[in-house]
């Protein structure tokens, strides 16, 4: 079963894109030979690189605002109706959430995961996954 949460499938997708932009380049590029493991592996690894690289720049530059803190708030009942300039009748108002013994306000900080991992990780292991790729067939 794959887990993630919010945002954190973009990394499961980023990964087939990345193995199909692999066999896509290996076609444009790659001779006709459909034995040639290395040369595959080879393409795959750099598919995977570019996917990384794609990754890493979402999780710096849209990620940021995406799981950015978000404060808390309650709908709290009035205790007698007020009526507003439009003419509307309102019983209830919106409250930030308060912490009880210090009195600050209390944020959410949504998380972006793929197996329990935080997202901004997994550029990472998706370039070590390119880098053995090319090393696999660069010797073999």
């Amino acid at each position: 079963m794959i887990i993630w949460s919010r945002w954190g499938i973009l990394v499961f997708v980023s990964i087939g894109v990345s193995v199909g932009m692999g066999f896509g380049l290996k076609g444009l590029f790659g001779p006709d030979s459909p034995t040639d493991g290395a040369l595959t592996n080879l393409f795959i690894g750099l598919g995977f690189m570019i996917g990384a690289g794609a990754l890493w720049s979402f999780c710096t530059l849209a990620l940021p605002k995406l799981d950015a803190p978000k404060p808390l708030v309650l709908t709290e009942r009035l205790a007698e109706p007020v009526r507003t300039e439009s003419g509307a009748t309102r019983t209830h108002r919106v409250v930030p959430m308060l912490h009880p013994e210090t009195g600050e306000q209390i944020f959410s900080r949504p998380r972006s995961t793929f197996f329990f991992i935080p997202m901004r990780f997994w550029w990472i292991m998706l370039a070590a996954i390119g880098l053995v790729n090319i090393a696999i067939g660069v010797i073999g």
